[in-house]
This record gives C-alpha cells, sequence and structure tokens, in this order.
C-alpha cells in the first residue's frame, strides 16, 4: 500500500494526477514580408527587428515568407519557444529562396515533415513565385496530454490560370500529406492560403479544405472578416477537440509612425483543446 501510495506522487511532492484532458492554445499566423531590402524598398532587418519582440505573446507561430537567413536570426532572437523549426531548403538550384516557412511551438516534437510544392508558375511573373520553393511544415506536437498535428504553408500567389492551376496543384498536395500523415489526428493549419473566398477560381479550393474536415477559425467565431488570404484552420480527430474561442488582428504590429510592419496583417487565435 504504501508503494503504491508513493507511485501516484509526483516529483513536486503532490499527488500526480496525471496529463492534463484540456487546455488552451494561442496562435499566430503571420506573413512577414522578409525579401531583401531591394525588394521591398523598405529596411526588412529594422521590420523584423520590430516583430521580434511580438512574437513571444504567442504559443505556436506560423511564419511565412522567412526567405533570408540573417532576418531570419534577427525574426527568433527573442522567441522563447522551445520549438524553433525553419524551413529554408531550396527544391533545387534554379531557386533563389527556401520555402520561407518557420514554426515556433511549446511542448516537445514529435514528428516534423518538410515538403516542398511540386509545382509554381512565374519567375518574372505570376507573382515570381517559381523564384522560391513553396511547400508546407508539418510538426506533430505534443503538448503533454494532448498531440495536434500543426501545417504552416504559403501558397501559390499568383491571379493567372497557369497560377490557378499551380494553387489547385499545392492544395491537392497538402490534402494528400494530411490524409496520409494526420489520418484521424487533430489538425491546425495556417499560412498565407492565398485563397479568395469572392474568386470562382479559389472556391473549389477552399470547398475542398472544407471536405477534409477543416474549418475556418474565423468562421468559426462569426468573424468580420472571413475572406482574408491569411487562416486558421482547425480539425477534430481522434480523441481531441478543438474550440476557437476568439479570432483577432492583433493590435500593435505597426512602427512609431502607424505603418504596418508587414504587407500582410497578422491573424490570432485562442484555441481550446479538450480530450474526449
Amino acid at each position: 500500500m504504501i508503494a503504491f501510495l508513493l507511485a501516484c506522487i509526483g516529483p513536486s511532492g503532490l499527488p500526480d494526477s496525471g496529463p492534463p484532458d484540456s487546455g488552451s492554445l494561442s496562435v499566430l499566423t503571420y506573413n512577414v514580408h522578409g525579401l531583401p531590402e531591394a525588394v521591398t524598398g523598405d529596411d526588412t532587418p529594422a521590420r523584423m527587428a520590430a516583430i521580434a519582440p511580438l512574437l513571444p505573446a504567442f504559443q505556436l507561430v506560423g511564419i511565412q515568407e522567412d526567405w533570408d537567413a540573417t532576418n531570419h536570426e534577427i525574426l527568433v532572437a527573442e522567441a522563447p519557444h522551445p520549438i524553433q523549426e525553419w524551413f529554408d531548403d531550396k527544391l533545387d538550384d534554379s531557386r533563389l529562396y527556401g520555402a520561407g516557412l518557420s514554426l515556433l511551438a511549446p511542448g516537445t516534437e514529435r514528428m516534423l515533415h518538410e515538403q516542398h510544392y511540386s509545382r509554381c508558375n512565374g519567375v518574372l511573373d505570376g507573382a515570381s513565385d517559381c523564384l522560391a520553393s513553396k511547400g508546407f511544415q508539418v510538426l506533430r506536437l505534443d503538448l503533454g496530454g494532448v498531440q495536434l498535428d500543426v501545417y504552416n504553408t504559403h501558397l501559390e500567389a499568383g491571379r493567372g490560370e497557369e497560377d490557378g492551376e499551380a494553387r489547385a496543384s499545392n492544395v491537392a498536395e497538402l490534402l494528400a500529406a494530411m490524409d496520409e500523415l494526420s489520418t484521424d489526428r487533430a489538425v491546425i493549419a495556417m499560412g498565407d492560403t492565398n485563397l479568395h473566398g469572392d474568386d470562382p477560381e479559389d472556391q473549389p479550393l477552399i470547398q475542398q479544405l472544407v471536405d477534409a474536415g477543416l474549418r475556418n477559425a474565423c468562421d468559426e467565431v462569426g468573424c468580420p472578416e472571413p475572406d482574408r488570404i491569411d487562416r486558421i484552420m482547425v480539425r477534430d480527430g481522434g480523441d481531441v477537440a478543438l474550440a476557437v474561442d476568439s479570432w483577432a488582428v492583433p493590435s500593435g504590429f505597426e512602427d512609431a509612425d502607424g505603418v504596418p510592419l508587414s504587407d500582410h496583417d497578422p491573424i490570432a487565435v485562442v484555441l481550446s483543446w479538450t480530450v474526449q
């Protein structure tokens, strides 16, 4: 009996009740426009330095257009997150940039998968997507009481016919990976989707995400701007249910003159998770 009681005592000296069966998570997705100064026309390192102290306020952060190694180091210099993954690999030597994706996360990393999209359009036209090596990250995150599969991506940006075909291919590859890696698992998917809700060509792609069980966090709380291309989406899986508590364009992501720190607004949500 004494041995049994001792086995139930945790290292703190208090009874060990086991892992929690519920919790919350603050999430941010942000396209930081991290291209070189010659492209952005502004002081990119200074913008990254201004963004850096804002990131620790969020437990899970997905970043897009984190292209440059020096700017990346500035961007994450103040991040306390125990998991920091930067997908900067180039698809081939013809690309100037890697995937430009970063994930900052709490908990323990159980799996990391990084994949380039096989299709893009445009080098000097069509938003020049083929200068980069766009793709997605998949991080299996262990929060102690629950495991979540986190996806971070940046889809094809141009608006021409071939851009639309490349974007459709991107979505197909993303969902194929989700089907293979995250069957019956809870998912948080975020990033710059470049999917416009009012574009007839993009609407079927958005529906494909919905058909895969993904729910737009914005829609879940009736936010005022449901067609933003920067999205955070969630899906229940296994015995884990995800609920969206709030959605916001957080304040403070501007410089001293009130100019936004990127050409995209950040999107922040608070999620609740429950083991059922």
